[in-house]
């Protein structure tokens, strides 16, 4: 499935709001860290991604969370677009644009989440040693992503409801009652 073109196609998932709310009322900032590869692939432009960015804003704000900043990398290896065609340090799994937040916001990424839906996210995660939790179903070729680049959560979650569960469980210093990622996948 490929990425949204314009606002009228992105959509929140359910009960994200509600789920950064919950990271937000730990006293956790929550940053957007993302691949958006759409204006240099030539699928759409800065205005489009800026709307795009708005609409998921105001969801998130309408389910009662907020973010603290959006970082984006434009990158990729193959752009249509010249000025975007590079490889870079903040196309994730490089860590680029988590260690320009942390250098930003002060933040320890070593006592920080790093939750996605992508191997790439867990990669990036994983370089700076934060905790990471992969939302992601537990299928076969998940974990065949996973093995192929070396890569492994701490954690497997259904959704952000469950990740900010989880994260609340560790804040408390719950350890006990989460589970810690397992390899179960019997073609590995």
């Amino acid at each position: 499935m490929d990425s949204p073109a314009n606002p009228a196609q992105f959509e929140l998932l359910p009960r994200v709001g509600e789920a950064i709310g919950e990271l937000n009322s730990l006293g956790l900032l929550a940053i957007v860290v993302s691949n958006q590869p759409g204006i240099a692939k030539g699928k759409f432009t800065p205005a489009l991604l800026d709307a795009m960015e708005r609409k998921m804003v105001s969801g998130i704000e309408t389910g009662g969370g907020k973010l603290d900043a959006v970082y984006n990398c434009l990158h990729h290896p193959e752009a249509a677009l010249q000025e975007y065609r590079v490889r870079c340090e903040c196309r994730k799994p490089e860590p680029g644009l988590l260690l320009k937040a942390a250098s930003e916001w002060n933040i320890d990424l070593s006592g920080s989440y790093m939750i996605g839906d992508g191997v790439t996210d867990i990669a990036a995660g994983r370089a700076v040693s934060a905790t990471t939790l992969f939302v992601n179903t537990r299928k076969c070729y998940n974990c065949e992503a996973l093995a192929e680049h070396e890569v492994w959560p701490d954690y497997l979650v259904s959704d952000l409801s469950e990740a900010a569960t989880v994260i609340q469980k560790l804040e408390a210093g719950d350890l006990d009652s989460v589970r810690p990622f397992v390899l179960k996948c019997a073609t590995l």
